[in-house]
């Protein structure tokens, strides 16, 4: 039991870490109003980061430094929406949101999350 609960912190100290530099490098981009929430319901992510970017370079430049950033840490990452108004990336229990402003006002995500925790929020 001890090293079931050494291990879970390990594993979720990890995700922080995880989290806590993905946001670095968004806000090293300049991407701007980043919140962090914690689904309660959500059997895919623990953490679920939802940004927005000024434009689809922008988007695409910050994701590209992402992913460079994932695999440097030997982890795996999935991304799609690539020169769209809509970029997903999903790593070790985390999902990254990059949307247009258009895109984020149209789809509103954030109601998809209301029962969650927001755990932190920048911009």
């Amino acid at each position: 039991m001890v090293i079931y609960l050494l291990v879970t912190k390990k594993i979720n100290e990890n995700k922080s870490n995880l989290t806590n530099s993905l946001v670095d490098i968004l806000l090293i981009q300049n991407i701007k109003d980043i919140k962090i929430y914690k689904p309660k319901l959500d059997i895919y992510s623990d953490h679920v980061i939802i940004s927005t970017a000024t434009s689809n370079t922008q988007m695409n430049s910050a994701l590209t430094k992402i992913i460079k950033h994932i695999k440097s840490l030997g982890l795996e990452a999935l991304s799609e929406g690539i020169n769209s108004s809509w970029i997903l990336l999903q790593s070790n229990g985390i999902s990254l949101h990059i949307f247009t402003e258009e895109a984020r006002d149209y789809y509103s995500i954030e109601d998809l999350y209301f029962d969650s925790n927001l755990v932190n929020q920048y911009g």
